[in-house]
């Protein structure tokens, strides 16, 4: 398995251990503009990915939606912890 497979797959069992639900759509084919990213639907936690984007967005759509969750009480992959601790770093700096 290739590194950003594994990587989105830690993602997704990040994301169900917060029940956060991952659906993933074609995006262009909807009546109204849908951007993949995170919402609530009918009080349940959705990432929305669109199917034309690479692995590598749907990675950076799952990422910074797992961001604005408190993630200490759970385990995850330790390439996630630091990449969010990196990203708010950065995000302090600028």
């Amino acid at each position: 398995m290739q590194n950003i497979e594994r990587h989105i797959l830690d993602l997704k069992e990040a994301a169900e251990k917060l029940s956060i639900k991952i659906e993933t759509a074609n995006l262009n084919n909807q009546e109204f503009a849908i951007q993949s990213g995170f919402c609530k639907l009918h009080g349940e936690n959705l990432i929305i990915l669109d199917k034309n984007l690479s692995d590598e967005e749907h990675l950076i759509v799952i990422l910074s939606a797992l961001k604005n969750f408190d993630l200490d009480n759970i385990f995850v992959a330790d390439w996630i912890r630091e990449r969010i601790d990196r990203d708010k770093t950065a995000g302090a700096k600028s």
